[in-house]
């Protein structure tokens, strides 16, 4: 399975992030020959280390590792601003708990392949996870954001809804809309979760690629 974009175009960049080596070798080197640059990071603070400095095109993350956990790293890298806010974040677990499904799902993952490491399903899961922030991005370029409002209404949105929605869509963090429209963090939360159950989704970029008619992965 190739990578993807095609050739010819920018290859994207993945950081991995796993503390066993081996893995994390074998991870990186299925990534790179399906086309992919690839940084490696043994556990959440050399992570951080990277994303201060790097801003990689989709994450890969374990969820158990010495110091820093992954829900950690992908809470620090949702803070980080509006562009980070929508990078796609992948958790690697070796437990199939319902529970780290959930409480990933609620800090922002969006996905979730459990070890051993399913290679097909981890780069069809890639391929999927950057061509729909791609189409997000590229709907952006050619002035849709404006037309979130429009899609919000199909919804049942409220006024308030719809203008938190369109914030998202233009890339706007939960705690930049916050501060912008002058209401709390609780209170977007609160909105939030409305959104997300009118619109059947369960993430920021799920509901930008819906109000922007990109196909939605769920």
């Amino acid at each position: 399975m190739k990578g993807w974009p095609p050739a010819g175009q920018k290859r994207f960049r993945i950081l991995c992030v796993e503390d066993e080596a081996q893995l994390r070798r074998d991870i990186a080197d299925e990534l790179a020959e399906a086309g992919y640059d690839v940084i490696e990071a043994g556990n959440g603070e050399e992570a951080l280390a990277i994303l201060a400095k790097n801003r990689p095109d989709l994450v890969l993350c374990d969820i158990s590792m010495p110091g820093l956990s992954g829900y950690e790293v992908l809470s620090a890298l949702r803070e980080t601003g509006s562009d980070s806010a929508e990078t796609p974040f992948v958790f690697l677990s070796a437990l199939a708990d319902p529970r780290q499904i959930v409480d990933g799902k609620r800090l922002g993952a969006d996905d979730y392949l459990v070890k051993p490491i399913d290679y097909d399903l981890l780069l069809a899961t890639v391929d999927a996870r950057l061509r729909q922030i791609e189409r997000i991005r590229a709907a952006r370029r050619q002035g849709r954001p404006a037309d979130a409002a429009t899609s919000s209404a199909s919804f049942g949105l409220t006024p308030a809804e719809t203008r938190i929605a369109s914030a998202l869509a233009q890339g706007r963090t939960p705690a930049q809309i916050a501060a912008g429209f002058n209401i709390s963090r609780t209170t977007v939360t609160f909105h939030l979760r409305n959104i997300f159950q009118k619109t059947g989704t369960s993430r920021q970029a799920e509901l930008v690629a819906v109000l922007l008619g990109a196909e939605g992965m769920r």
